[in-house]
């Protein structure tokens, strides 16, 4: 271990009341208890950082506190403890996949997730590993694997369990994409659809693994979809309705969403419309450093290209660029 990643470490040991065991050592110190409320506390704050600020904000400090829970929380716990701690660390995993993924490193994000998978399995726990099996699907989708991301999404709609409704409904949204990079349409609606009824009939939302799926995001989801789909029009409008109500504390998404409604008006042949919503986007994405948001807008230049001698134009990719 480098000198920065021990410091690092250090730092998180010390907010978690435990120090590194001295190198050398082989004995371990007793784990408190009390370590695992504050992991999942400290881990609701910094996904809500992520939301806000982007991933640059939370990827160390997510990175040092799994150094902890690696190398010092799981050697030294024993039973339902270790368990517990297997659960959270799995969660925690899991974050740090999203975050490299928002980052631009799929090698890294998908490194996560299978570390995420391995301690949710050894947990014992299936509503962990249905949801890393969504992110995962999640992943494939970003990588334009669609026949990957349909198998892992059915496989977290098989997992038994007292699995949360919007899981689940995250689990039909990610099929949905699937179908739609296949080009099945039919397919992609009914999966859509079971989403949507899964999160308009659940009041019961678990904000450490499902919160995020709200009514908004599912609209969002659909319209990018219907995009896929070749439907621009259907995507403009349903993009509108998801952004009119979405979470503020989910800023980075949002940037995210105008810059693929951007794409929605570029192929709806309204190339005005386009440049002033990815100009938006390119405000957000300058504050939250999202590598998926730019890569966005970098397809919004590209279907704008029978417009690019316009000055509107011109002056977007002069900005992305620069961004």
């Amino acid at each position: 271990m480098n000198r920065r990643d021990f410091l690092g470490t250090t730092a998180a040991a010390a907010g978690l009341g435990i120090l590194p065991a001295p190198v050398g050592a082989t004995t371990r110190r007793p784990v408190n208890p009390a370590v695992v409320g504050h992991l999942q506390q400290l881990r609701t704050t910094l996904v809500q950082s992520d939301g806000l600020y982007g991933p640059h904000a939370a990827i160390s400090a997510v990175h040092d506190h799994l150094t902890v829970i690696e190398q010092q929380l799981l050697p030294g716990a024993h039973g339902p403890l270790r368990r517990e701690i297997l659960q959270t660390g799995a969660e925690w995993a899991e974050f740090a996949g999203w975050l490299y993924e928002d980052l631009g490193r799929p090698e890294q994000a998908l490194w996560w997730s299978d570390r995420a998978m391995e301690w949710a399995q050894e947990a014992d726990d299936p509503v962990r590993q249905a949801f890393i099996l969504i992110r995962k699907a999640q992943q494939s989708v970003g990588l334009g694997r669609q026949q990957r991301a349909v198998g892992l999404a059915s496989a977290a709609l098989r997992v038994r369990g007292d699995v949360p409704e919007r899981v689940r409904a995250s689990a039909y949204l990610q099929a949905a994409h699937g179908h739609a990079l296949i080009g099945g349409e039919l397919p992609t609606l009914r999966a859509l659809d079971a989403a949507q009824a899964l999160v308009e009939g659940d009041e019961a939302v678990n904000d450490r693994l499902g919160g995020y799926c709200n009514p908004a995001y599912v609209h969002a989801q659909r319209a990018t979809c219907y995009l896929r789909l070749g439907k621009p029009t259907d995507a403009v409008t349903t993009y509108q309705q998801a952004l009119d109500h979405w979470p503020a504390i989910y800023q980075r998404e949002r940037g995210l969403h105008l810059a693929r409604l951007a794409t929605a008006h570029a192929a709806d042949r309204a190339p005005d419309a386009a440049c002033a919503t990815a100009m938006q986007a390119l405000e957000i994405s300058r504050e939250t450093e999202s590598r998926r948001t730019t890569a966005e807008l970098r397809r919004v230049i590209t279907s704008l290209a029978p417009w690019r001698r316009t000055a509107m134009v011109q002056d977007l990719a002069e900005a992305v660029a620069a961004a």
